[in-house]
C-alpha cells in the first residue's frame, strides 16, 4: 500500500485510466493527479509517477461502461478532453461514485462534483458537434485534404474519430493549430502527432479557385434584409471563423 500521495501521470486518457485502476487495485490515496509536464507538487506529499498501461486502462473503461452506463464512459472521456479547470481528482470522484450508485450518478446533481463533470462535458461534446459541420478540407499539391482547427478544448481525437468514418475513402489532416497537434488519415487508419503550429501547406491548382467560388455562392445567399448578426454569432461562435472559407476569404 502505497498510501497518500501527489500522483503523476503522462496526460494522456489511457493515462488517467490507469491511474484509477491504482487507486482501486494499488490502494494508492490521491491528494492530487496531475500531468507530469504541469505539475505544481507540495513540498508535504512526495510526488508518485503512475506509467501508462493501455490493458489497465481498457480494464477500467470498460467497467465504467458495464458498472456504470456508456453514458458515463463517454461522459468521462469528454470531460476529460476539456481544456477547462477541471481536476482529474473530480474525474475519479464522478467515477467512485459511480461505482456506487451505477447508472443513477447523472442524478446525483446536488453534488458539486457530479454537476460540474456533466456541463463541462456538455460544452466538449456541444464543441465538438459544431466543428463537424463547420470544419473545411482543402486539397493540398500531394492530393491530401487538409483541415485547421483552433478548438477551445482538445476535441482532435473526436474529430479524427468522425471524419475517418465521413471521409474514409479520402486521405487528410486535420490540424489543431492552437496545441500543435494533427490528425492524420491514410485512408485505413489515423494517427494523432505533434505538428507545427504554423505548418506551410501547398495547395493544389485551382483550389483558390474553388475557394473563390464558394465564397461567391456564400455571399450570393446572404440577403442583406434577413442578416442577424447576433443569432450568426449564436449559430456560429466567432473562435471558429477564422478557419472557415466563408469568412477568412470574404471582400
Amino acid at each position: 500500500m502505497v498510501g497518500e500521495v501527489s500522483i503523476l501521470f503522462d496526460g494522456s486518457f489511457d493515462g488517467f485510466l490507469t491511474v484509477v485502476y491504482a487507486v482501486y487495485y494499488e490502494k494508492i490515496v490521491p491528494l492530487s493527479i496531475q500531468v507530469e509536464t504541469q505539475a505544481q507538487l507540495s513540498l508535504d506529499f512526495k510526488p508518485y509517477f503512475i506509467s501508462t498501461d493501455s490493458q489497465k486502462a481498457i480494464k477500467v473503461f470498460n467497467a465504467i461502461r458495464e458498472k456504470i452506463s456508456e453514458e458515463a464512459a463517454l461522459t468521462v472521456y469528454y470531460a476529460f478532453l476539456a481544456d477547462e479547470d477541471l481536476q482529474c481528482m473530480a474525474l475519479l470522484r464522478y467515477i467512485q461514485l459511480g461505482f456506487k450508485v451505477g447508472h443513477m450518478v447523472d442524478s446525483h446533481l446536488q453534488k458539486d462534483t457530479i454537476r460540474e463533470v456533466l456541463q463541462v462535458a456538455k460544452r466538449v461534446g456541444g464543441e465538438a458537434h459544431l466543428l463537424y459541420g463547420f470544419c473545411r478540407f482543402a486539397e493540398t499539391k500531394q492530393g491530401v485534404f487538409y483541415c485547421p482547427v483552433t478548438p477551445k478544448n482538445n476535441i482532435l481525437p473526436l474529430l479524427a474519430q468522425h471524419f475517418s468514418q465521413r471521409l474514409m475513402n479520402q486521405a487528410w489532416v486535420i490540424h489543431d493549430k492552437k496545441r500543435g497537434q494533427a490528425a492524420i488519415y491514410n485512408k485505413k487508419e489515423y494517427v494523432i502527432t505533434k505538428a507545427p503550429k504554423n505548418a506551410e501547406v501547398v495547395y493544389a491548382d485551382g483550389e483558390e479557385e474553388m475557394q473563390e467560388l464558394w465564397v461567391a455562392f456564400f455571399n450570393t445567399l446572404a440577403i442583406e434584409a434577413r442578416k442577424n448578426p447576433k443569432q450568426q454569432r449564436q449559430m456560429l461562435p466567432l473562435h471558429f471563423r477564422g478557419n472557415m472559407t466563408e469568412f477568412t476569404h470574404r471582400k
